[in-house]
């Protein structure tokens, strides 16, 4: 009898209220060689890019490690970054200065562009050319559902100075590639399915009932591994769609307000929606469909509202001196957020290793 075989592009199928359900499956033991190190065909296993933005800088010498080489130690504003610091690399003293100078637009294009922007006149510009993320997505993202990802977390963005603030990727100078804001939309996307507000379609957890009878079809062709695996995967899915369903409808902002606004009810639920983006890109790079994401936290001129603070990170910034504490705070949750991303990227199986072994972020 013919070996069973299962392609890294396998999905579970099936059919909620008439519409087809698919769920992508993460690598199981099936699809690899014997070491874990290759697929079974001999191609290698995938190589992921995340970049991820945060704005109005840091504090350097509270951001910076007092030593270089290997025994470098983490400073005040990276110790989130604890249980993933054999993974990280520090690279300070660089500029990529430009001959124009608009304040935050040069550090935007700079750093994700390596373009100069262009100007519009006034405090306007648009990039000079295609961001990283997309650079490597015209490269690596040819094989994969999506040949990116573009999230984001806090909507308060600048948007009366060009496509350089409003955005962090960009295909080209008059192609920027809005950010979704909204996990529930991420979700859809990823699993191509309605969304689940629309009570005339099927929820999500109609779409894991759907998909059930492949699933279990599938785990009686292999080993009890990757039954473990699909169990978990299913189950981690569930939770997700949980997770998602306990955020507001929308991710909504108010009005920029013209003095510090401390209506709680009014606050971007950031925390939430972080840790569900974060989420969901290990769930897309997992199952391979896409290998490329940008993920913008907070934006270039970020007038976020961080949790536990009354005040715009961008008016601490202009005052760091009065401040320090609070921006001090800003920036160290900003880390948590992407030492989240990397213990998520982590704890999620690739091959012999786990996702972070194989991604750039």
């Amino acid at each position: 009898m013919p070996k069973f075989t299962l392609s890294r592009r396998s999905f579970l199928r099936g059919l909620a209220a008439g519409t087809a359900a698919t769920v992508a499956l993460p690598a199981l033991e099936i699809m690899l060689n014997r070491n874990g190190t290759a697929h079974s065909d001999g191609s290698p296993l995938a190589r992921r890019f995340v970049g991820m933005h945060f704005g109005n800088g840091v504090i350097l010498n509270r951001f910076v490690p007092a030593a270089v080489g290997a025994s470098w130690a983490l400073s005040e504003q990276l110790m989130p970054l604890t249980n993933v610091k054999d993974y990280v690399n520090v690279l300070s003293g660089f500029e990529n200065k430009h001959a124009d100078k608009i304040t935050h637009h040069e550090g935007m294009a700079g750093m994700w562009c390596a373009h100069p922007f262009i100007q519009l006149g006034g405090l306007n510009s648009k990039a000079g050319g295609p961001s990283i993320d997309q650079v490597l997505a015209s490269v690596v993202g040819k094989r994969t559902t999506y040949p990116s990802l573009e999230v984001g977390c806090s909507k308060r963005v600048s948007t009366n100075e060009g496509p350089t603030m409003q955005f962090m990727s960009h295909k080209g100078p008059d192609q920027p590639q809005p950010p979704e804001y909204n996990p529930r939309n991420v979700f859809q996307r990823i699993f191509s399915a309605p969304p689940p507000d629309d009570p005339s379609r099927p929820s999500r957890i109609d779409v894991l009932d759907a998909v059930l009878a492949d699933a279990n079809a599938l785990k009686q062709k292999v080993g009890k591994p990757d039954k473990l695996r699909i169990d978990a995967h299913l189950e981690s899915v569930s939770s997700l769609q949980a997770q998602i369903n306990a955020l507001p409808p929308v991710c909504i902002v108010p009005p920029m307000p013209t003095e510090t606004n401390t209506d709680t009810a009014g606050r971007e639920p950031l925390a939430a929606v972080s840790k569900a983006m974060s989420d969901l890109l290990a769930y897309a790079f997992a199952c391979d469909l896409t290998r490329v994401a940008s993920y913008m936290l907070s934006p270039g001129v970020g007038f976020s509202v961080f949790p536990g603070d009354t005040e715009e990170q961008h008016i601490m910034s202009h005052d760091p001196v009065g401040s320090a504490a609070e921006l001090n705070q800003t920036i160290i949750w900003s880390v948590q957020q992407y030492a989240y991303l990397l213990e998520r990227l982590k704890a999620t199986p690739d091959g012999a290793g786990n996702l972070l072994d194989n991604s750039c972020v």
